[in-house]
């Protein structure tokens, strides 16, 4: 499964319908390398690389804690 895949089927899951986070559909409008404005998506996509490139935990915190601190 590439990373691509691994974002899809998180963003097509139905938590994130019945939480009004995506509408119907929108979920195939993300693609891994765009930005997406959505810090949720960004979120995952970092947890996604950190597992991936099997990095430890404490550096994926830190790149979402950087997230994070960005936006405010």
């Amino acid at each position: 499964m590439t990373k691509e895949d691994i974002l899809r089927a998180y963003l097509e899951d139905n938590l994130f319908l019945e939480k009004k986070y995506l509408k119907e559909g929108e979920a195939n409008k993300y693609k891994w390398s765009s930005l997406t404005g959505n810090y949720l998506i960004d979120v995952i996509k970092i947890a996604i690389e950190g597992e991936v490139t099997k990095e430890s935990s404490n550096v994926t915190e830190k790149k979402i804690n950087t997230l994070m601190n960005r936006q405010s």
